[in-house]
């Protein structure tokens, strides 16, 4: 079983499949607990180190990987390894009530030994990604307080990229609190031992919040009127059939009030319901994610100056209705895994976002990873949307039915990884993407 693990642990498909096989009626012995460790690894690994490079990430399964872990967890229950890895996963799969307890209890265990940091710092997620931002900073706060003697005067490159991310999520937390102020002293403490992308856009933003504020404070900013509202989804090139159009169509008719309209921006109308206006952006360059940016471009004929944007990849969940009245500006997804925007979800004023298109370079696509980045970088001080109403697949609990969905508040359900909703036949998925 050994060599069978190691085949495993290096992203061997064929090898996996013989693992849970001889793991199906096997106890627990010194063999198959290795053998059960390489198989979280497996369900864990990112594509690019996996042996068959053409891996969907489908293949990343935190739901196997978590079942592998129980078993260990509850075989081994004084090994904190085990107790970390499940508590991870069960962050993973948006399980956060049942993964603080256990990392509230590693802490307390781990007090002033190294694997403390390894436990706040998941702590901090969990905090963050439930939407406790308070508790998050908290946490972030203690793990500050511990890293610092420990990395000294002088921290190496990995200690700077470590107290980069940690200042960029801070940062970032202290942002959307309203306190910017609290955020440039921050990190402008530790600019010179601290390195991180993130964490200099963040800056940025805070910097440019204390000079204009946000501009849906600004004295006059209009109010969204359902009524004057373009709805508008991109489809360019293959990746999405049009069927993905036609679903998110019927699901804001549902849950969206007022006499608002429907854009489709494509390279390709053909299916596409008589009820959607298609508007042909065949001629625009940028692919992929890039192609979002057709969006801000003046010369293309949106009816009104408000949009309301969803990626295909959308499940809309409940009412839309806290879009009415609200103050137009700009305002996008705060990503809940990473401090940076997400751009699945935008509401904004074409007039007030042009110079995403005016400011534009060609080359902004070889320097940057995605649309939402520029968007950031070009205009850091907009609006995120108020937490909870619009969340990731990734960050939901994998059981939750119709009912225990709508408990959660959550409005707007995005997937931009894998799977996407075609991919789910069953659940809340099922209920509402149709």
């Amino acid at each position: 079983m050994t060599e069978l693990a190691a085949l495993i642990s290096r992203g061997d498909a064929d090898a996996a499949r013989r693992g849970e096989e001889l793991l199906r009626n096997a106890g627990m012995t010194a063999e198959t607990e290795v053998l059960r460790k390489s198989l979280v690894t497996y369900y864990t690994l990112a594509e690019e180190h996996r042996s068959d490079s053409g891996a969907s990430h489908l293949d990343r399964d935190y739901e196997a990987a978590l079942g592998h872990i129980k078993v260990l967890a509850a075989a081994f229950p004084q090994n904190p390894e085990y107790a970390f890895w499940h508590a991870s996963l069960l962050v993973d799969t948006g399980r956060y009530g049942d993964a603080l307890p256990l990392l509230q209890a590693l802490r307390a265990a781990a007090a002033g030994r190294p694997f403390e940091i390894n436990v706040l710092t998941t702590l901090a997620r969990a905090h963050y990604a439930r939407g406790d931002l308070a508790g998050a900073f908290a946490t972030c706060e203690t793990l500050l307080e511990r890293v610092l003697p420990i990395f000294g005067a002088a921290p190496d490159a990995a200690q700077k990229a470590f107290l980069g991310s940690l200042l960029a999520r801070m940062t970032r937390l202290l942002v959307n609190r309203g306190e910017p102020e609290r955020a440039v002293e921050l990190g402008t403490r530790f600019r010179d031992v601290a390195h991180d992308k993130f964490l200099d856009r963040t800056l940025v933003r805070a910097e440019r919040l204390i000079d204009g504020g946000r501009p849906a404070t600004h004295h006059g900013a209009a109010a969204v009127d359902c009524d004057a509202l373009s709805v508008v989804c991109v489809k360019h090139g293959t990746k999405y059939p049009a069927d993905y159009v036609n679903r998110l169509y019927n699901m804001v008719r549902r849950h969206l009030p007022g006499n608002w309209r429907f854009i489709c921006l494509t390279d390709d109308a053909s299916g596409l319901d008589e009820r959607i206006q298609a508007i042909d952006i065949s001629g625009f360059k940028a692919n992929g994610w890039w192609a979002k940016l057709a969006l801000f471009n003046p010369d293309v004929a949106i009816p009104d100056d408000a949009v309301l944007y969803f990626d295909l990849d959308t499940v809309i969940v409940g009412s839309l209705d806290f879009v009415d009245g609200m103050p137009l500006g700009f305002h996008i997804l705060e990503h809940p895994g990473e401090p940076c925007f997400n751009s699945s979800v935008m509401l904004f004023s074409r007039a007030f976002a042009r110079p995403v298109h005016d400011r534009f370079d060609p080359a902004v696509m070889d320097r940057l990873v995605s649309d939402q980045d520029w968007i950031e970088e070009c205009m850091p001080m907009i609006d995120t949307f108020p937490v909870g109403l619009i969340r990731l697949y990734r960050g939901l609990h994998p059981d939750l039915d119709s009912a225990g969905l709508a408990e959660t508040g959550t409005r707007v359900v995005t997937f931009p990884t894998v799977p996407k909703p075609h991919q789910i036949g069953r659940g809340w998925v099922f209920d509402h993407w149709r």
